[in-house]
């Protein structure tokens, strides 16, 4: 168990799969059989544990920038090398939030054919693991859309105009492995996996930040509201006086309380206008959506904590219209945290609010009998201490999204010529690479100096 949140890492795993089955009807199960596969190949081969471990977690999360509906299109087409968008986020993504960053660098070439990426100099680990992907990629897409099996797939990547797709090892290996359809996948396998090979506290933390992070980083007004949620959670509970076991569920509920917004089109969260009243009741499915993601992985208490963020005391708020005799404490805290965040931070239809008209607002809102006047006062009582706390904690994540999103231009810049694409992306991404671990190793020097 993680000491700072009690969250294991097959709570996670398991929040992740369940995250990953809203964000498109037409990829669901797709991670996990797609896993599956890679995991007979590895058992196949031979690989350690931990190695195992990794590879099948990667293969697991190799679509997580995969949230742009256009794209996901593209992917589920058999012939397509043209998906370079969720290539690139979701390198980036697991290169600076997941355990596997040594390996991220995989999922950038997992549209790309073997003979590609040994012409552009790709690391051999590197380019096995993205042919890995790739392969277990196409064989799910090719058995899911084709409705194929594994003999025909095998038997088509033996015409001509395949040669140079895969690297040879892997085919040999995909031969002799026996692989079994994925249908339904395995659950367990994963957990499995991890059990045999146990993650680390420092791992579990940043696959812990990885699902936190996945939901605030598909809009750019949305960066740190989760973090700005948790954290004011957390110390209005210490305000209010609640104990340390509810001031962690605060924080734990506050992580997961928009997990929902995944299945969310970006198009809505990204509206800059009032939405419509069709689009205002797709937003509200969140709530929905995040008890779906949440269920069988949480405590009653923490499922309950986070999705009562948008009730009001007086039976207005969404999505059961409670009342406050049936709100707790706490619940009455992360709503009020909630609104917080939401007021002082960036919204795609508005700037942020300052702390004074926030509070003006929280006010309104507590003599309007909508919030709880004790939590509100204690978010009165003090405001520039919670803001202050708040970018403390938010600061780190801030700095990573705008990192992010500088080496991913970079990265975007190299797709003018598809012919040496891989090469171009491989060298831009050395540098990038490069300049980072000067970088911090330059943090590391200032900080001991």
């Amino acid at each position: 168990m993680n000491r700072l949140t009690e969250i294991s890492a097959r709570q996670i795993l398991g929040l992740l799969e369940n995250s990953f089955d809203m964000i498109d009807p037409r990829l669901i199960g797709h991670e996990l059989r797609t896993a599956c596969y890679a995991d007979q190949l590895l058992a196949a081969a031979g690989m350690d544990d931990e190695k195992r471990r990794d590879l099948d977690c990667l293969v697991f999360l190799h679509d997580i920038g995969a949230y742009k509906t256009e794209e996901i299109g593209r992917m589920i087409q058999f012939e397509t090398e043209t998906c370079w968008d969720h290539s690139i986020y979701g390198m980036l993504f697991l290169y600076h939030y997941s355990p596997f960053s040594d390996l991220a660098e995989a999922v950038l070439f997992h549209h790309s054919r073997w003979a590609a990426l040994t012409a552009a100099g790709v690391d051999p680990t590197i380019a096995r693991a993205a042919n890995l992907i790739h392969f277990c990629d196409r064989l799910d897409i090719f058995l899911t859309y084709r409705q194929g099996t594994i003999a025909q797939f095998l038997e088509r990547l033996r015409r001509p105009e395949y040669h140079g797709g895969y690297a040879p090892e892997l085919l040999a290996l995909a031969e002799r492995a026996s692989l079994k359809p994925a249908v339904p996948a395995p659950a367990n396998f994963l957990f499995e996996r991890e059990r045999l090979a146990p993650f680390q506290p420092r791992q579990i933390e940043t696959l812990l930040t990885m699902l936190i992070v996945i939901i605030d980083f598909r809009s750019r007004h949305t960066v740190t509201h989760t973090m700005i949620t948790a954290s004011t959670a957390v110390q209005l509970g210490r305000r209010c006086g609640v104990s340390e076991h509810d001031q962690q569920a605060l924080g734990i509920a506050g992580m997961f309380h928009d997990l929902g917004k995944i299945g969310i089109p970006l198009e809505i969260l990204e509206n800059p206008g009032r939405l419509t009243l069709e689009d205002m009741a797709v937003m509200k499915t969140h709530v929905e959506k995040t008890a779906v993601i949440l269920n069988g992985w949480v405590s009653e208490e923490i499922r309950d904590l986070a999705l009562r963020h948008h009730e009001k005391l007086n039976g207005t708020g969404y999505p059961d219209g409670l009342s406050a005799s049936q709100l707790t404490l706490p619940q009455r805290i992360l709503a009020v945290a909630d609104i917080f965040s939401a007021l002082t931070g960036e919204r795609s239809y508005k700037q942020a609010y300052t702390l004074e008209r926030s509070c003006r607002i929280l006010a309104e809102m507590r003599d309007a009998g909508q919030l709880d006047a004790q939590v509100v006062d204690a978010v009165l009582s003090d405001p520039q201490g919670l803001a202050d706390i708040n970018e403390q904690n938010c600061r780190e994540i801030l700095d990573s999204y705008q990192r992010i999103q500088a080496e991913s231009q970079a990265l975007h810049d190299c797709l003018t010529d598809p012919v040496l694409v891989e090469k171009q992306l491989n060298e831009v991404w050395q540098c990038l690479k490069s300049d980072l671990v000067s970088g911090e190793n330059n943090e590391g020097i200032s900080k001991t100096a």
